[in-house]
């Protein structure tokens, strides 16, 4: 019998690009076509090998980028990690807004108190990077005694939306009008979805109803999964921009609003990072208010963006891990990073019955006492009976690296220009030390601070006269040594070049 396995073509399954598409394709024409050996571009026969292999290539890449979306590791879109991070039964931290506290305060001509109510509006001055004053909204009502007089009052960054009134419990003593957007009227169908049409919307603020004789207010859940066919629930969810989509039932796994029912949402704008600024920066009421002024502000404090896709990478596995509750080490550390604001946390102790958790928040930012105190309750309320937990702040150590008198000499080739190469060395220590690599408890060999400088491109030698923490004896190159509850940061960095140009 004839062998019919050294006749058969060697197939390569690895070709995934243009160049290994086309090599096989042209490795087969050769066996199916021997006649055909013209493998001039300008053949017809090559350039439809050239043109089935560009496809293959688009193809091919498309494969892959879809392949990448199914795994968290890999995924690219914030739209795969979230649902990666649903199915582990996580929820992302979402944008919260910053708070603080305004003075207001009375003209000595004004005869009678002044009632400031909840929800009135001040603000900074224009701010350029954001085109716009930052606005903060009166948490509840207060009232100014007249002449002078003064009150304290809480603010929130971020302004109520809508441009419609919704009254609630319309005829009794608890009626109330509600600010609303309206989103349009049921379809009818399963699983509607309705985007709220100012953004970025802050998601703990939502309230949405249904009907308007009389509204019915429907409640936001986690999971419909968990919801009957007549429950009046509906989830959130927020896109890269902070646009946040409510989507309602399907008859099933929550109710679904009847047909040609009105919609609307109340909701407020605003949150993250841009909120947290300095003392006196809120000087204006946006709708004056006759016979009083603001006097001063406090810091605004507590602004947080919505959690970073690849923190969600991160924290979605560990929270998963720790099944909400708290035995071993690790267990509290991926806890304590369950709690927005958190980036990076270390659980010590030397028994189980007294836990100890450092934690600091993004750009190794000290947690305020608030913070401390949601830490500290959410990992106490998951902890075995009997277990306290402790949560602190992070200890920052700052690193020296060189002396003014004495800083890192770094030897440049002549053919180098040496305030380029000595820019780039205080960039590579910087990154290392930077908040984004440095951990607790990290050990930085004076070995390692040798490698990466002698890397660099056109140094030819390295001589670093200190490496020592900011709070130890300032003498001499030693290892950085960490303890579990300290992290290393950049501290003084001297350093000058020998030769280049």
């Amino acid at each position: 019998m004839a062998d019919l396995t050294s006749s058969a073509p060697a197939i390569d399954y690895t070709s995934k690009d243009f160049e290994g598409f086309r090599q096989s394709m042209l490795d087969h024409a050769a066996r199916v076509y021997p006649e055909w050996s013209g493998r001039n571009t300008a053949d017809f026969g090559v350039l439809l090998v050239n043109l089935f292999a560009y496809m293959g290539d688009i193809l091919s890449y498309y494969q892959d980028a879809a392949a990448k979306e199914a795994f968290l590791e890999t995924a690219t879109q914030r739209s795969s990690v979230l649902a990666h991070a649903a199915t582990l039964g996580y929820t992302p931290a979402a944008a919260d807004s910053a708070t603080g506290t305004v003075t207001f305060v009375t003209e000595a001509t004004q005869t009678t108190d002044v009632i400031i109510p909840t929800g009135t509006q001040v603000t900074t001055a224009f701010i350029t990077s954001l085109d716009a004053p930052l606005t903060f909204e009166l948490d509840e009502a207060v009232t100014v005694p007249a002449q002078g007089g003064s009150v304290t009052a809480r603010v929130t960054e971020g302004a109520t939306a809508g441009s419609q009134s919704l009254t609630m419990n319309a005829g009794t003593a608890t009626e109330t009008l509600i600010l609303v957007d309206s989103l349009g009227t049921s379809t009818g169908t399963e699983n509607q979805a309705l985007s709220l049409p100012s953004s970025p919307a802050l998601v703990d603020s939502v309230r949405v109803f249904v009907g308007s004789e009389p509204p019915v207010e429907w409640h936001v859940t986690e999971n419909l999964l968990t919801a009957g066919p007549t429950d009046h629930v509906f989830t959130l969810s927020s896109s890269d921009t902070g646009v946040v989509t409510i989507t309602f039932g399907d008859g099933t796994l929550g109710a679904i609003p009847d047909l040609d029912v009105p919609i609307s949402a109340a909701y407020r704008v605003g949150g993250g990072a841009r909120g947290n600024i300095d003392a006196n920066q809120i000087i204006d009421i946006s709708v004056g208010i006759a016979g009083v002024y603001i006097a001063s502000s406090s810091a605004m404090t507590g602004g947080r963006e919505v959690e970073s896709t690849e923190s969600i990478r991160t924290n979605a596995p560990k929270a998963f891990r720790a099944q909400d509750r708290a035995v071993t080490l690790r267990d509290f550390e991926d806890l304590a990073l369950a709690v927005p604001g958190n980036a990076k946390a270390k659980a010590v102790g030397a028994h189980y019955s007294s836990i100890t958790i450092a934690v600091v928040g993004a750009d190794n930012a000290v947690p305020s006492d608030d913070q401390l105190t949601a830490t500290a309750r959410y990992v106490q309320d998951r902890t075995l009976t009997g277990v306290y937990v402790d949560v602190v702040p992070g200890t920052l150590v700052g690193v020296n690296i060189g002396l003014s008198a004495a800083p890192v000499v770094l030897g440049i080739y002549s053919n180098f220009r040496a305030s380029e190469v000595v820019l780039a060395a205080q960039k590579a220590l910087q990154d290392l030390l930077s908040s984004q690599r440095s951990t607790f408890g990290q050990r930085i060999p004076a070995s390692k601070i040798y490698a990466l400088l002698d890397a660099i491109p056109g140094v030819e030698y390295v001589t670093i006269p200190l490496l020592a923490r900011a709070d130890g004896q300032q003498t001499g190159a030693q290892d950085i040594i960490c303890r579990d509850w300290e992290i290393p940061v950049a501290g003084q960095i001297y350093i000058t070049a020998d030769g280049g140009q």
